[in-house]
């Protein structure tokens, strides 16, 4: 029988326990919050949300080499030299977001997330957080030494969960309270003046008031009928990447109250995953990544997409979009030994760790067997595998590292860069559908991360941080969304109690 128990009060009510939130209950407490309680709707083995399923990756403004030094100082100096990381700066930064989004992200928020993406990264190390270099898509092995792409860098050791876990035991070290399935069933107040929020578990019900509230409840991608309100044609049978509990009743209770909306409603960051990927949970191993280095077709035959557009950080968040729109929402990768194969300089730009755990892949000595295995017809594959080959420029240098104008020439659906013949058996294809990982759509905030109302006003006491807030349109600069996290939750915590 559910009980009722009398309303208690706070400095702060953070709503979620992921980065977002437990980074906000951290830099409140610096700045002198007593009392801080968290809010997971999660039981405590699935606290966190995302980044427990990720390497959790952060792109950040950083001046090269000896700055990332900084951050892995247990590394031997063999292995250091072997590591390349070249500067990466406000404006490079600014360029990828602008490109990515088409230049529709908020100005003053762009210009918040970047400018101060460095000094995020840095209190993370002096709050106790430890480092690895990034072991995710972010690196490749020339020469004997490996390149990481602009931006990238370190992980957090050990990866997503390593990272809740050290925020988590930051946070209870500084008296944060922390409750789990505790889920947030109403918000108290109206568009002007926010009061907290009614908490329901599984034994009672009860009112937590604030003198501020931050919601980082997450975005809306694990509710199959909102994907399907929201997204459009067959998001609702999409994988989702990430935690189950993302269902988005936070942030349509927020919209109710009268908080502005913001962010591109109809998309959100989806990224090709196996075929076979679990319908939750399959952030790491299902990623299908390699795809700039092979062709991809779909369930025709038929190439669709330019795989070689740009680097894979501007592309991978919207190749999801693209596969699901093809025939039956799905398509397949095709490689030859040349990118798969044990030798060879295309090897080491192949994403071996995540494909070898690949619950199906198909091989054959021969284009119209590997067609027959994958169940296309062989005459169209094979004619879309010698189109793509005649028009190889073998006259450009392959560089995986970097792009390289190694493209097609005259093919209806072109490959800009490492455009390579895939005529070196046996050939390898993958099976490959949209996963999502996180919504763009969400609540509008200031530089402060204060929710703004329909009127563009500040809502009193109310602000929101992470995937909850729309910030995103089109498209995604990898690793960008954890960085967001710390930067806006030190932006909450200053303005609350600066």
């Amino acid at each position: 029988m559910t009980t009722t128990k009398a309303s208690q009060s706070f400095d702060v009510v953070v709503v979620g326990a992921g980065t977002a939130a437990l980074s906000t209950a951290i830099a409140a407490h610096e700045l002198g919050a007593k009392r801080i309680v968290v809010l997971e709707k999660a039981p405590e083995p699935e606290f966190g949300g995302n980044p427990r399923f990720s390497h959790s990756g952060f792109r950040w403004v950083q001046s090269g080499k000896d700055e990332v030094r900084q951050f892995l100082p247990d590394i031997d100096q063999e292995t250091w030299a072997k590591l390349e990381f070249r500067p990466y700066t406000e404006e490079e930064f600014h360029d990828h977001i602008s490109r990515a989004t088409r230049g529709k992200m908020k100005p003053e928020l762009q210009e918040v997330l970047v400018s101060e993406s460095n000094a995020a990264m840095h209190w993370l190390l002096d709050i106790g957080m430890k480092w690895e270099p990034d072991s995710g898509s972010a690196h490749m092995e020339v020469g004997g030494k490996f390149y990481f792409e602009p931006g990238y860098s370190v992980q957090p050791l050990d990866g997503g969960l390593a990272q809740l876990e050290c925020l988590r035991e930051i946070a209870l070290g500084r008296g944060v309270e922390i409750r789990y399935e505790s889920r947030v069933a109403g918000l108290l107040g109206n568009m002007h003046q926010f009061e907290g929020v009614h908490v329901a578990t599984p034994d009672t019900e009860y009112d937590l008031h604030g003198t501020a509230t931050v919601l980082c409840a997450g975005g809306f991608q694990a509710n199959r009928a909102a994907r399907a309100r929201y997204l459009g044609p067959n998001a609702d049978l999409m994988t989702v990447r990430g935690s189950r509990h993302n269902t988005g009743e936070v942030l349509e209770m927020a919209l109710s109250l009268g908080a502005g909306a913001s962010g591109h409603w109809k998309t959100g960051h989806a990224s090709v995953v196996d075929a076979n990927a679990p319908d939750f949970g399959g952030m790491n191993h299902p990623n299908r990544y390699s795809y700039p280095y092979g062709i991809t077709v779909n369930t025709r035959g038929r190439r669709f997409v330019d795989e070689g557009s740009n680097l894979r950080m501007m592309t991978y968040a919207r190749m999801g979009w693209i596969t699901l729109a093809e025939p039956d929402g799905m398509a397949y990768q095709i490689f030859d030994q040349k990118i798969v194969g044990d030798e060879g300089k295309g090897n080491a730009v192949f994403r071996r760790k995540a494909y070898s755990q690949a619950p199906k892949v198909f091989e054959a000595n021969s284009i119209a067997e590997l067609a027959e295995k994958i169940g296309l017809t062989p005459e169209v594959l094979e004619h879309t595998v010698s189109e793509f080959n005649a028009a190889c420029d073998d006259s450009v240098p392959f560089q995986p590292n970097q792009r390289d104008g190694k493209a097609t020439i005259g093919l209806r659906v072109p490959k800009s860069n490492w455009a390579i013949r895939i005529d070196e058996p046996p050939f390898v294809a993958y099976p490959v559908t949209a996963g999502i990982t996180f919504t763009f759509g969400g609540l509008e905030v200031n530089a402060s991360s204060q929710v703004l109302n329909t009127g563009d006003q500040p809502i009193e006491s109310l602000y929101a941080v992470g995937d909850i807030v729309g910030l995103f349109y089109h498209g995604y600069v990898g690793s960008t969304g954890q960085t967001r996290n710390v930067v806006f939750a030190r932006r909450a915590a200053g303005h609350a109690f600066g």
